[in-house]
């Protein structure tokens, strides 16, 4: 026999597999982390920008009782007489 009891030996297997669970925790833990990163990083450059663009058209508008009034300005002339 080496010499060894069995207490030891049950020791060293126990110190053999905390050591095994301890990487593989470790592992988990970048894995982890290397998806939260992953994430971040595809939304922050995949998120489209939005451009909003508006288009505006009027049609027929010469027999039509609408006026706009744009900063006291009726359709665009002064209201007041012009020297």
């Amino acid at each position: 026999m080496d010499n060894e009891t069995l207490a030891t030996e049950m020791l060293k297997e126990l110190k053999a597999t905390s050591k095994r669970w301890f990487i593989a925790f470790i592992v988990t833990l970048c894995l982890w982390f290397a998806t939260i990163v992953g994430f971040i990083a595809y939304e922050y450059f995949t998120t489209p920008v939005d451009e909003t663009s508006y288009e505006q058209t009027v049609e027929d508008i010469d027999n039509s009782d609408v006026r706009q009034m744009i900063g006291g300005d009726l359709d665009g002339e002064s209201e007041a007489e012009s020297n």
